[in-house]
């Protein structure tokens, strides 16, 4: 079971892809955001945020987001 609920506040999203750095970086030891398991999608100034079915919830994303973008909050009943 995942650690955390991530939830993702797209009017915050900067479209900085640190989420994304941060998530490739983890996961690959590399820094790719196309082998990350959150998507930033970004048109003009707005930003699409998604995660893959890989994404663990692990909070490493929001973790790293400066905008308030992305929160994480502990799972309820998490052992």
């Amino acid at each position: 079971m995942p650690k955390y609920e991530v939830r993702a506040d797209t009017a915050n999203c900067t479209g900085c892809l640190r989420c994304q750095l941060a998530c490739s970086d983890l996961y690959t030891k590399a820094f790719n955001p196309a082998a990350a398991r959150i998507r930033v999608d970004v048109n003009g100034v707005n930003c699409t945020i998604s995660f893959t079915e890989e994404c663990t919830q692990c909070g490493t994303c929001a973790d790293h987001c400066f905008y308030d973008a992305l929160h994480k909050k502990p799972r309820e009943n998490n052992t």
